[in-house]
């Protein structure tokens, strides 16, 4: 799937195309996904914010360790530091 998805990439900048689906598949899925993750970003807690993102993207607990838990935690305070510019 990555290498299909990436053949795509090189021939349109459109991402609904490069991923291989309609415009409004694209649509309800983003609208899906931003409400998941805008709920794990608003966890509050840095580390259990973390285990939820990994969970999120696919992780199964067995293959989440202590690398993966400080990177998360990485994305979740740069993403709270951003959002708090931002206001």
């Amino acid at each position: 799937m990555i290498n299909e998805v990436l053949e795509r990439a090189k021939k349109s900048k459109v991402i609904y195309e490069i991923l291989g689906i309609s415009r409004e598949e694209y649509d309800r899925l983003f609208k899906q996904y931003l409400e998941e993750f805008n709920g794990i970003v608003k966890t509050g807690r840095f580390v259990e914010a973390s285990i939820k993102l990994l969970r999120w993207l696919g992780f199964d607990e067995s293959k989440i360790d202590l690398e993966k838990l400080i990177k998360g935690v990485i994305v979740m305070k740069v993403l709270v530091r951003e959002r708090k510019r931002e206001k």
